[in-house]
């Protein structure tokens, strides 16, 4: 009869262990959702066996240096980061082909809301929740049915007019996006031929109709295919006077350190979030949402806002940029629209 009982106890408590455990995540789906007290430690403890991890990302590179510095004091146990930084276009088209040719390398990515929108139709990203959703003002997440989010902005900057201050005096900069068909600019304004000269031209398209872009098309504007910093590179070096497609937060950053540069804002302003999303076959599950906590933090957004990045923390002084912003187009159709006439109006002359 003791041995019965003893069998008996012995079986339950094996039932209840097999229980407790089939409550922990055991896959990057389930690990990605799961909100138990124990997160924090699961995910450290998993971080400490994997050692590294990979993202793509299209930040600047010195606030991203920065920003990872930081991370990698905090979990020190993260030895390796394998980052691949590339304009938007390039980074979709890498993480998309290596998604179709069973090649999962990719733990994060990093992108513009265009980036996430291509990423969500063709099914990489896993929705994913963070403690520190609660602090994140809703227009910065995209939400997932079943809970959590596709993908949450954690920075933005705005695309602008970037000038050389040595070149260009400041009674003579346009006021708004009809200036720029003065005859005065024609054939002097530099647009960048990556996806921030195609997110001004959905600005523009979107606000202020076919007629202008058109317009602004016959200026002859020199297109360089080149991402916005490269541009910004041009101006500050004297190469190009002005640009219509410099990023604020890179302006920003150069300005802070002597550049000659300025940058006034034409409304509305095409804003660029930087939006993190994981991999649903993350290789590096653990470290990739360690990482993006990390991302949403008080810690990274005093880092981005030094960087001239504005931020969507309910509780966190943003960057003051007081201008009306544009977010761009919610669909890949239209992103795809606005793509074939940047083709069509200013590279097919």
């Amino acid at each position: 009869m003791m041995r019965a009982i003893l069998f008996v106890i012995l079986v339950l408590s094996n039932l209840g262990n097999c229980l407790a455990a089939g409550n922990k995540p055991n896959t990057v789906a389930e690990l990605a959702r799961y909100t138990g007290a124990d997160r924090q430690k699961i995910l450290e403890e998993g971080a400490k066996r994997e050692g590294t991890f990979t993202f793509y990302t299209s930040a600047a590179a010195e606030v991203l240096s920065a920003s990872q510095s930081a991370f990698q004091k905090k979990y020190p146990f993260i030895k390796n980061v394998n980052i691949w930084r590339s304009s938007s276009t390039p980074l979709m088209a890498r993480a998309t082909e290596e998604f179709k040719s069973g090649k999962h390398m990719m733990d994060v990515m990093e992108g513009s809301q265009s980036n996430m929108l291509v990423l969500q139709k063709v099914g990489i990203v896993q929705p994913f929740i963070s403690p520190h959703l609660a602090q994140m003002e809703d227009e910065a997440k995209t939400l997932a049915p079943g809970g959590g989010v596709f993908a949450i902005a954690f920075r933005v900057s705005g695309i602008v007019f970037g000038y050389n201050t040595k070149l260009i005096h400041a009674d003579q900069l346009p006021k708004n996006y009809q200036d720029l068909t003065d005859p005065k600019w024609k054939g002097k304004v530099a647009i960048a031929g990556s996806d921030a000269g195609v997110n001004w031209l959905s600005a523009i398209y979107r606000n202020q109709g076919m007629d202008l872009l058109k317009q602004i098309a016959n200026q002859d504007f020199p297109v360089h295919m080149i991402a916005g910093q490269a541009m910004l590179d041009l101006i500050i070096n004297g190469e190009v006077p002005a640009s219509a497609t410099i990023y604020d937060s890179n302006a920003y950053l150069a300005k802070q350190k002597g550049a000659p540069v300025g940058w006034i804002p034409l409304e509305p302003v095409p804003a660029i979030l930087g939006e993190i999303a994981i991999a649903k076959n993350a290789p590096h599950p653990h470290t990739a949402l360690l990482f993006a906590d990390f991302e949403m933090s008080p810690e990274n957004a005093e880092i981005y806002r030094w960087g001239g990045y504005g931020n969507f923390r309910k509780d966190f002084p943003d960057v003051e940029k007081r201008y009306k912003k544009y977010y761009g187009q919610d669909t890949v159709a239209a992103v795809r629209e606005e793509r074939d006439l940047f083709q069509k109006l200013f590279l097919k002359k």
